[in-house]
């Protein structure tokens, strides 16, 4: 470039200019970073925002919300405390966080039912909950918990073989129980001969189901439950109705004989299914409770469940799930040979229902209830099973009338452990304490080694 008269003056006039033009766009950038903010959560789990479940279960809540601390005044420690619940109060604006220390406040923390430094305090309007941890499962846990309109009672029918509901073996369902009761619902018992009467606050029947015969006094108590406009979850299996044949009038509802099959192999192969009467279920209709469900379920030694159409009863049927169209309802026997389709023999060709609701207006409120061909897919050994938690979850809610909590299930983040095995463990510790050490002892003895003979 040729320096000349002209060329001195324009050089520092562009320099000028390009400092003034950089600061200026800086500034803009400063500025525009105060009014609008971008944010990116890039780990595993998405633990640093609000779960999709999480953000239902706050915008179900629309009363004032608090997260009171119980820690020592160290403003680092705050300010931890603050970061980790931020994500909460950026949501939603009615959520308030504070601090308490349970040495300088002691009659606050007893009141509050503090009984260790570190705890949190969860308000949901006027009822509050204690918890030990931050994890945004266990937080959504306890919201979902305080958020409930009412204190909800479940009673399981005992007293003639039913399903156990806080039994941990492989027919029980305290798996079930279990994440009910995490999320408010309290599960009981209820033996019609010890207990003559149904408790008033019972908020959902379930019938799971008896294999006995039950007394014509528990078949009216049950039939009265209903009359007056209790909620009911009845499970039925393959067999006799022991009893229950009057509720099933009262309700409009008959069962298919025989049990639902499906005799593809590959399927079986595919899902890791061992024997045919263990129907997945895999396509969903607009039912609130299903609709959410994205995997399959299973449902062993099934049976079909459907409206009787000639009955007069007041209720509004939908059926909620239905099997393949290749499965059928087999009368005969499922061992010794191949099961084929034979309608001849009285075998009914698919698809077929397996569960339906049933309801009805009384007054402002909405009696529920629900049938299910099935009692196995609850059940400990089944319930892990494909969606099988999720749906009988869903059933409950909507049951309780809690469909704003429908599909969700607060799920802890992915990646928040590592977890190596022990040959990982033994290559890190060799590599790090003997490789790398000899090999940056050899580097440097080589560099030595060159500098000397230079």
């Amino acid at each position: 470039m040729d320096v000349n008269l002209q060329s001195r003056w324009q050089l520092p006039l562009h320099n000028t200019l390009f400092l003034i033009l950089f600061v200026t766009i800086i500034g803009i950038l400063a500025g525009l970073s105060t009014i609008y903010k971008f944010e990116a959560d890039w780990t595993a789990g998405n633990r640093n925002s609000l779960s999709r479940d999480s953000q239902r279960i706050l915008t179900a809540i629309h009363k004032p919300m608090e997260f009171l601390a119980f820690v020592p005044d160290n403003s680092a420690l705050h300010k931890r405390i603050e970061s980790s619940l931020a994500k909460y109060q950026r949501f939603t604006p009615n959520l308030k966080i504070s601090f308490s220390n349970p040495d300088l406040e002691p009659e606050m923390a007893r009141a509050a039912g503090v009984t260790e430094t570190g705890q949190l305090l969860v308000r949901v309007g006027s009822r509050t909950e204690i918890v030990d941890d931050m994890s945004e499962q266990t937080l959504a846990e306890a919201l979902q918990r305080l958020a409930r309109g009412e204190e909800h009672w479940v009673g399981f029918l005992q007293g003639h073989g039913e399903r156990d509901p806080l039994s941990n073996t492989n027919p029980g369902y305290g798996r079930l129980s279990d994440s009910l009761t995490r999320t408010g619902v309290n599960v009981q018992p209820l033996n019609l001969i010890r207990n003559p009467k149904i408790p008033k606050n019972t908020t959902l029947l379930v019938i799971a189901p008896p294999q006995s015969e039950l007394l014509k006094g528990e078949i009216t108590k049950l039939r009265g439950y209903v009359n007056h406009g209790g909620n009911l979850l009845w499970l039925r299996d393959p067999g006799k109705l022991n009893g229950l044949k009057p509720l099933a009038k009262a309700l409009g509802v008959k069962y298919v004989d025989g049990v639902i099959v499906d005799a593809n192999a590959e399927l079986r192969a595919l899902l890791g299914i061992q024997h045919p009467a263990i129907v997945p279920v895999i396509d969903y209709g607009s039912s609130l409770i299903t609709r959410e469900l994205k995997a399959q379920t299973l449902f062993p030694f099934a049976v079909g469940v459907e409206a009787d159409k000639g009955a007069s009863t007041g209720w509004t049927a939908e059926p909620i799930l239905t099997t393949l169209a290749r499965t059928w309802a087999e009368t005969g026997s499922l061992t010794g040979k191949e099961i084929t389709l034979s309608k001849e023999t009285g075998d009914r060709a698919g698809p077929l229902t397996i569960g339906l609701t049933l309801t009805r207006n009384r007054g402002k409120t909405q009696q529920r209830i629900a049938v299910i061909g099935d009692s196995d897919f609850l059940a400990n050994g089944y319930v892990g099973n494909g969606e099988n938690l999720e749906l009988g979850i869903n059933l409950f809610n909507w049951l309780t009338r809690d469909d704003e909590f429908i599909s969700i299930n607060p799920q802890s983040a992915p990646d928040i452990q590592l977890t190596l095995g022990r040959d990982a463990i033994f290559i890190i510790a060799f590599t790090f304490l003997t490789i790398l050490p000899i090999g940056l002892l050899v580097v440097g003895v080589t560099i030595w080694l060159k500098c000397r003979r230079r």
